[in-house]
């Protein structure tokens, strides 16, 4: 049980924050784009290290870890059909979910089987 509601606690702080903070920090004048990119490596960094470094989020030994990204899509929807949205209009940030989804687990493959051959 406390596995199951730490995944659920880590999921709902990453997308949380993702969708709060990163938006602060990417709509500051003084920061411009640079905002945007320092959104992107302090709030994921943080967040990664905190679920998977930590171990908030339960991820068992060898498996990927795509949970931040499925969490992250799901806040983002909810935060827009709790604002009044209709949930198609989430598809595209959803569709781009599963685009950097796919290219992350096609990386993290590439890397892992690179380590392989060389050991």
């Amino acid at each position: 049980m406390k596995r199951q509601l730490g995944t659920m606690v880590g999921g709902a702080i990453a997308g949380v924050f993702v969708f709060n903070i990163w938006g602060i920090l990417a709509g500051t004048a003084a920061l411009g784009d640079a905002g945007g990119w320092l959104g992107g490596l302090l709030i994921v960094g943080f967040i990664w290290t905190v679920n998977h470094y930590v171990g908030v989020i339960y991820n068992p030994e060898g498996s990927v870890s795509i949970d931040m990204a499925t969490a992250i899509a799901v806040a983002g929807t909810m935060q827009g059909v709790f604002g009044g949205a209709p949930i198609s209009a989430a598809l595209p940030t959803l569709l781009w979910v599963a685009v950097g989804a796919i290219l992350g687990g096609t990386f993290a493959a590439v890397v892992q089987k690179a380590i392989a051959e060389e050991e």
